[in-house]
């Protein structure tokens, strides 16, 4: 099969022909129809991620079963599934109570295992949800990577219909999402993102603003009762200047991997509550492919060849797409 290898950091992977993996015990060999090309992808690309190299790059996918391996029953060959980021025990205190994304036993595709950026992917049957019908695999790429962590966000900043929630970077591929799913839920949304995007950005959202120093406009609509930070530290302090008191954060974007300062002085006054996310359950994988499969969240990506990886990892630091970007593999 083809498949990109990764030999080096910040040396671009390159497509091989290797070995097709085999369905081994409690496991699935998928046919890789749809990856998305993530923000991690690049990190662990340039060694900020731990990597063990060689490996082939790429953690978000969607397929068709192709094999499965002894002891599994749930999954049969020709099942659409998604994939989650990782693979956990099942076992661990973490596991049982639906906190697979801490187990301290995890391992991710294209980081720990061999990813998606190939034609076949070994699975753990575990990592592997069904996708509903009239869910295309383009969506379902990222669902576990960009929709389940939204979900995840949304809950506990605690979104509802008499809340008002920010959303920065909300034109790129996690904030467009990040604006659908606190509309799934009931709130109202102020989105942040840059002027050449506010217009498509609009269409999703209540407000829209567009300045760097953010923080009093939104404050002139009445401030935020909680936030999706999809950014990071580029936008986090404007992001806190723009809360109401008790608001909370949750913390997703992490675009310059360097120590962000925090004004502790706005957190401590206003009492506002940062909660990092750090992905989304199986759980919420369910949910996010629910809230596709109803419409009520519709996808926002754009479609490339395979033969164009390379350069998608490597122009993503200055990427200037509208939400995510998917690379379709096979059909």
């Amino acid at each position: 099969m083809k498949a990109y290898i990764l030999k080096n950091f910040k040396e671009l992977p390159i497509l091989s022909d290797v070995e097709k993996p085999k369905a081994r015990p409690g496991r699935v060999v998928v046919r890789v129809v749809a990856t998305g090309v993530c923000y991690r992808d690049y990190l662990a690309w340039q060694g900020f991620q731990k990597v063990k190299l060689p490996t082939t790059p790429g953690h978000e996918f969607a397929g068709v079963v192709e094999e499965v391996g002894e002891g599994v029953t749930e999954f049969k060959p020709g099942d659409a599934v998604a994939g989650m980021m990782f693979e956990f025990c099942g076992e661990c205190e973490y596991c049982r109570t639906g906190r697979e994304y801490l187990c301290r036993s995890r391992r991710v595709y294209g980081e720990d295992l061999p990813g998606a950026f190939a034609e076949y992917i070994s699975v753990d049957r575990k990592s592997l949800v069904k996708i509903p019908p009239g869910v295309p695999f383009e969506a379902a790429s990222y669902a576990a990577c960009v929709l389940s962590t939204i979900v995840r966000a949304v809950k506990k900043v605690g979104v509802a219909p008499d809340r008002q929630i920010l959303v920065t970077g909300a034109g790129g591929g996690v904030g467009i999402h990040a604006v659908q799913v606190a509309k799934a839920y009931g709130a109202r949304v102020v989105a942040v993102t840059s002027p050449a995007k506010a217009e498509f950005v609009s269409k999703y959202a209540d407000h829209v603003v567009t300045n760097r120093a953010f923080s009093e406009e939104v404050k002139k609509l009445g401030g935020a009762d909680g936030a999706i930070e999809a950014v990071g530290g580029p936008t986090l302090e404007q992001t806190l200047r723009a809360l109401n008191w008790g608001a909370k954060v949750a913390l997703i974007g992490n675009v310059d991997p360097q120590p962000t300062p925090v004004a502790l002085g706005l957190l401590i006054l206003k009492e506002i509550e940062i909660l990092p996310v750090l992905q989304g359950s199986k759980r919420d994988l369910d949910e996010a492919l629910q809230l596709l499969a109803t419409g009520a969240v519709k996808p926002v990506y754009t479609v490339h060849g395979f033969s164009e990886l390379p350069r998608l990892l490597e122009e993503t630091p200055r990427a200037s797409h509208l939400g995510r970007r998917v690379v379709k593999i096979g059909n």
